[in-house]
């Protein structure tokens, strides 16, 4: 910044001098020769001239420091504002130290907490491995006692008893599977080395069919490991088929699940090992699915197993919240979990497996977030009477919710859309916007009572109706069904893929 420059009145104070001098000459002549002086300043008459000129010198001088003094108060007030913001920033910084401070601690806190419950976890993780490997070391003599004994069993009773010996069985070499996967340091290549070994098997089969007639098997159908994983876990085998042979095509419900075998195929490796990534994928599917806000008549969790390009392709959709895109990646680290619910917190293993047995089997695991979409539905409606009434419904997402309104946008919004006719409904045609072949529901008799699904979506229907014919009446509900969930994708290769990589 520039200093400030302040003037001495030399003007005024030498033109003050010179004027005493001048008017002491033209008094006391004796004290000085004015003889050489100009003849205007031995004129005494001039000294008013003088005082004029003065009096402009000191006027000036006086300019001048006024001048000086307004620059002085000005600065002077820069100062003081300059100050008055160092010590606001002053505050501020103290304000912020202390918030970052307080952050700090919480962070610290924060940090100190999620350390803890890891050391937590991995002592009982650790723990847990420990008792599995002692479990699994010492109870070698008992698995084989149980298995000569469920052998000879079954060798001596009726086809019946048999299937239980033989899933008994089945059920045991599978909890031996679970703690050599459980003592293993290395999940996905512990998979991957059994794969290796029973791709050599399957490559001298190629050669030799004979080498297939021993007990060991190096190949599996996936239906079969998801008819294992489903078993456990369905309420009632028979309404899916499971007691009975699947066959490769096939469409089978209940109020849990909607299940696709649109193909078959045959994996290299361990059938224990799919059945356990598999019966990880449906547990997370039902926990979500019956949650609070997402549980629904309808919300079945839905498995579509299929093949195409050498690969398995198995997909799991089921309703419930969003995966957030920044815990994209840590849903499958070993510990994380993104249940919150009260009294139910996931101990982080659930994905952790699936994510690792599906790298043994060098496939791929990804997900989406299923959203709702707006849509226009267009019904004609045709009576037993003849009379053809038109109906049109919107539906819009409101806060991730799907709501209806017939008619304009004038019309009020709601959870569904009731209409009572005048006669009993012959047929229904619903149009789901434009371009779209429209749905009909037909062959309605008096008195009947009919609940009709989309059929465009049958895993994930997107609407729902339900009619009620009566002898001179009838009422019918259009419900769009909110279909906000998660659906996971897996694609693995089947063994016929791995031998002509091979070649």
């Amino acid at each position: 910044m520039k200093p400030l420059r302040l003037y001495y009145p030399w003007l005024s104070t030498l033109g003050a001098l010179a004027l005493v001098g001048w008017q002491a000459g033209l008094t006391y002549p004796g004290l000085m020769v004015i003889d050489g002086w100009p003849p205007l300043l031995r004129d005494p008459a001039s000294l008013g001239y003088g005082a004029a000129i003065l009096v402009l010198l000191a006027g000036f001088d006086l300019w001048r420091f006024a001048c000086a003094k307004a620059r002085c108060r000005e600065r002077l007030q820069q100062y003081e504002r300059q100050i008055g913001e160092l010590f606001d920033s002053k505050r501020e910084l103290g304000t912020r130290a202390r918030t970052f401070s307080d952050h700090a601690d919480k962070l610290k806190m924060f940090i100190s907490e999620r350390l803890l419950e890891t050391i937590e976890y991995d002592e009982k993780f650790l723990h847990f491995k420990n008792i599995a490997s002692e479990v699994r070391h010492n109870g070698v003599i008992s698995y084989d006692k149980a298995q000569t004994a469920l052998a000879q069993a079954q060798q001596d009773c009726d086809p019946v008893a048999r299937r239980q010996y033989q899933e008994a069985a089945d059920s045991l070499l599978y909890l031996w599977d679970l703690l050599d996967l459980s003592t293993t340091d290395n999940l996905a290549l512990y998979v991957a080395n059994r794969i290796y070994d029973c791709e050599e098997h399957y490559f001298q089969s190629m050669l030799n069919p004979e080498a297939l007639d021993g007990p060991f098997r190096p190949t599996f159908m996936m239906s079969q490991a998801l008819r294992r994983a489903l078993l456990p876990i369905c309420e009632d085998a028979d309404v899916l088929g499971l007691n009975d042979d699947w066959p490769k095509r096939g469409v089978y419900r209940d109020d849990k699940f909607h299940i696709r075998l649109s193909n078959d195929s045959e994996l290299l490796g361990k059938e224990n090992h799919m059945v356990l990534m598999i019966e990880n994928l449906l547990n997370n599917a039902l926990f979500y699915s019956r949650q609070k806000g997402y549980k629904g008549r309808y919300s079945q969790v839905a498995i579509q197993l299929g093949q195409q390009d050498g690969q398995v392709m198995l997909r799991v959709y089921n309703r419930g919240p969003h995966i957030d895109e920044d815990e994209r990646d840590k849903i499958y680290q070993l510990g994380f979990s993104s249940r919150r619910v009260r009294e139910h917190h996931g101990k982080g293993l659930g994905l952790y497996f699936v994510n690792e047995i599906v790298k043994g089997f060098e496939g791929s695991i990804e997900f989406e977030n299923i959203a709702n979409r707006a849509r226009d539905f267009h019904f004609s409606i045709k009576l037993t009477s003849g009379e053809i009434l038109q109906r049109d419904v919107a539906c819009t997402d409101v806060g991730g919710k799907l709501m209806c309104r017939e008619g304009d946008e004038a019309a009020p919004l709601s959870k569904r859309v009731d209409w009572s006719l005048p006669a009993p409904i012959a047929s229904v045609e619903v149009g789901v916007g434009a371009g779209r072949k429209p749905q009909l529901i037909s062959d309605l008799s008096a008195s009947e009572d009919r609940t009709h699904l989309d059929q465009d979506n049958e895993r994930m229907p997107r609407w729902v109706i339900e009619l009620r014919n009566r002898k001179r009446s009838a009422t019918l509900r259009f419900a769009p069904l909110d279909l906000r969930g998660v659906e996971f994708r897996v694609r693995l290769p089947n063994a016929g893929s791995r031998l002509d990589q091979e070649d």
